[in-house]
C-alpha cells in the first residue's frame, strides 16, 4: 500500500494545477454538439501540397496501421471492442487523403469521408475524442486545399467537429495533445469565412504561442526529448507555414516564428537521425523526408512590393 501511494506521489507531484482541474472540467462537463451550419470556405491562393507519407489504404475498406492491415466495413468496426484503441485512432485520422499517390485513391477517399459522417455521429465513439477530432479536421482541410470538392455534408461536418473540439480542449493533457488541439483551430479559423472562425484562429492562435514556447527549445529539439515527437511538431510547424501561404490571413510575427522554429527543429532532426535518415521509432515519415517537405515551404516571406530587387521573394526595404 506505501508503494502504491509513494507512486502516485512521484506522478502528481510534476502535475501542473491545470491538469488537476482540468481533468475534472473534462469529465464533468459534456456539450451537446452544435449542428449549426458551416460558414463558406476562404478561397486558397494555392493548392497544398503534401509531405512524403505513405499511404495506408489497401483497399476501399481496408487499412494497413501499425504493420496490422484490418478492415472497416461496417459501422460498428470505427469502434471494435477487440481492436487497439491506437490503431482505431489512426483510422479516424484520415492521414491517407494527404499521402503519396492520393490523387489515384480520390474516390475511396470521397466514399470513406461520407461513410464516417454518416457512420459516426457527433459526439460519440473514439473518432470524436479531441486528439482525432484535431488530426482529422486538419487533413481534411489539406484535402480540399488540395483541389478537391467537399464531399456532401463535409463543410457542415468540419464546423460541427471544430465546435466540439473547442469545448474538449485537452488542458489536463498538455504537451502533443493540446498543441493539436490548438493547430485545429488555426487550421479552421485560416479556411473558413466570419466572425466564428476569426474566433477559432484568434483562441488558436494564443494556445499555439505558448506551447510553441515551451514545447521547442532553443536548440530547435522537442521538449520531451522525444525524437518521434519532434518530427511530428516539425512537420506541424511546416503545416503552418504552408497554410499561412494558402490562407493569407494569419500574422505576421506568428509566421516570423513558425519559420524560426522551424530551421531550429530541422537542424536538430537531422543531428539526431540515423545514417538511413530514419530515427529509432516512429509512426512518422522518416526524418530524412521532412527536408523535402521543406523544400515545397516557402520559409521567407514573400514581399507584395513588384520592384526588381524583390525577385528573389525576400523582403526589400522600400
Amino acid at each position: 500500500m506505501f508503494h502504491h501511494a509513494l507512486r502516485y506521489w512521484h506522478t502528481l507531484r510534476w502535475l501542473r494545477p491545470v491538469q488537476f482541474y482540468g481533468r475534472v472540467w473534462f469529465r464533468l462537463y459534456q456539450p451537446r454538439p452544435d449542428l449549426r451550419p458551416a460558414a463558406t470556405l476562404l478561397a486558397p491562393a494555392a493548392r497544398w501540397q503534401t509531405s512524403l507519407r505513405s499511404p495506408s489504404m489497401t483497399g476501399p475498406d481496408t487499412f494497413r496501421f501499425l504493420s496490422v492491415e484490418r478492415r472497416l466495413a461496417t459501422p460498428q468496426d470505427w469502434n471494435r471492442p477487440d481492436c487497439p484503441k491506437l490503431w482505431l485512432y489512426n483510422a479516424h485520422y484520415f492521414d491517407d487523403l494527404v499521402a503519396n499517390g492520393a490523387g489515384e485513391r480520390a474516390e475511396w477517399h470521397r466514399a470513406l469521408i461520407a461513410r464516417w459522417i454518416a457512420e459516426n455521429p457527433p459526439g460519440q465513439g473514439n473518432g470524436w475524442e479531441p486528439y482525432p477530432t484535431s488530426l482529422r479536421i486538419v487533413t481534411w482541410l489539406k484535402w480540399l486545399l488540395a483541389g478537391n470538392a467537399p464531399v456532401p455534408g463535409m463543410l457542415d461536418s468540419l464546423a460541427v467537429q471544430v465546435r466540439w473540439l473547442r469545448r474538449r480542449l485537452e488542458h489536463h493533457l498538455l504537451g502533443n495533445h493540446l498543441w493539436a488541439n490548438a493547430k485545429a483551430l488555426v487550421f479552421a479559423g485560416a479556411c473558413f469565412q466570419g466572425g466564428e472562425a476569426r474566433a477559432w484562429l484568434g483562441h488558436g492562435l494564443r494556445l499555439m504561442q505558448r506551447e510553441l514556447r515551451e514545447q521547442v527549445l532553443p536548440d530547435g529539439g522537442h521538449f520531451e526529448r522525444s525524437p518521434m515527437y519532434h518530427a511530428i511538431l516539425a512537420e506541424d510547424v511546416l503545416d503552418l507555414i504552408q497554410l499561412a501561404v494558402i490562407c493569407p490571413v494569419l500574422p505576421g510575427p506568428a509566421i516570423q516564428e513558425w519559420r524560426e522554429a522551424a530551421e531550429r527543429m530541422l537542424h536538430w532532426a537531422v543531428t539526431l537521425a540515423h545514417p538511413d535518415g530514419d530515427i529509432a521509432f516512429s509512426m512518422m515519415p522518416p526524418s530524412a523526408s521532412l527536408r523535402p517537405y521543406r523544400t515545397c515551404v516557402p520559409m521567407q516571406p514573400r514581399c507584395p512590393c513588384p520592384c526588381p530587387r524583390c525577385r528573389s521573394h525576400r523582403q526589400c526595404s522600400t
